[in-house]
């Protein structure tokens, strides 16, 4: 009785050190080989800096050039490495290459951070512009997916918000932002801007498509993106910025190749796992029970 007893626990203490080792695996997050997708046409993984201040795209063309003093900070990031953002300094690539002229589908995602909302309608994640002028008021977005701030729109749009936008050569500017504040700070978030020929622009964050309004043109609006000379990183924002990927969308799903299953799930499979173990212990004492009863009879 001792001996089987003994074993018992000794499987219900297995059982649960297993439960635990699958908890981790779930709620480890795998860096995907970018890079190796086809649909791909650039990556920033922002995890080195180069001594010419210069993070390179993992295509090997439109490398990264940090602007500002100081420039951002390589630190801590939700794999490997990241930039961090004070809000006046930022990361451009210009002139950008051809390859970056992705016109029809496209679909930019990336992993952030973001410490506080500045007083400033767009704390960019990524924005792709065109300047008719030396300073940064006379430039014209043509692509971007920005975190809304505080500023002058703050009824329309909220601090929190997501930001998407597209300026088309015969549907002008587009945008959409989601209705309620989506962004938490100082917690990783993947968040990403997608627009279909198709079916129109869209948000998503941690991989879940969110609720939209539009606030500038329609939602799916017709023609070509317009080219723009620079892409900018960061800008006007306080920011950590992590695996930036601008893709052709041409992949049968989006997202999620990196997501967290968050510690819901991890109690779940810790409780699922300790009813099961305690069921089997229970029937081993059952069993025990019922041939200690027979051999006494």
């Amino acid at each position: 009785m001792e001996k089987l007893e003994s074993k018992a626990i000794t499987g219900l203490m297995l059982t649960m050190l297993l439960a635990s080792m699958l908890s981790m695996a779930f709620v480890t997050p795998i860096r995907a080989d970018y890079a190796a997708e086809s649909y791909s046409v650039a990556l920033w993984h922002f995890d080195k800096v180069d001594g010419n201040n210069v993070t390179p795209n993992a295509a090997g063309d439109n490398p990264a050039t940090l602007y500002g003093t100081p420039p951002p900070m390589l630190v801590e990031g939700k794999f490997g490495n990241a930039l961090e953002f004070d809000g006046r300094n930022f990361v451009y690539v210009v002139p950008i290459s051809s390859s970056l002229d992705v016109s029809s589908d496209i679909t930019i995602d990336a992993w952030i951070k973001v410490k506080a909302f500045t007083n400033a309608s767009y704390n960019n994640i990524v924005v792709k512009c065109a300047r008719a002028g030396v300073h940064w008021q006379t430039t014209s977005r043509m692509l971007g997916l920005a975190v809304a701030g505080f500023s002058g729109d703050d009824s329309l749009v909220p601090p929190g918000a997501l930001r998407g936008s597209v300026l088309t050569d015969t549907g002008g500017f587009n945008e959409i932002v989601t209705t309620e504040p989506v962004i938490s700070l100082n917690q990783w978030i993947y968040v990403a801007f997608r627009r279909s020929l198709a079916t129109g622009m869209h948000l998503y964050v941690n991989g879940v498509e969110q609720n939209v309004k539009v606030i500038s043109g329609v939602q799916n609006p017709p023609g070509l993106i317009e080219k723009g000379p620079e892409l900018y990183f960061g800008h006007d924002a306080e920011i950590v910025i992590d695996e930036v990927k601008i893709s052709n969308a041409q992949k049968p799903q989006i997202f999620l190749q990196a997501i967290e299953i968050g510690p819901n799930l991890l109690v779940a499979v810790i409780i699922i796992a300790v009813v099961f173990a305690m069921a089997w212990l229970l029937r081993r004492v059952i069993q025990t029970w019922a041939v200690l009863s027979k051999s006494k009879n």
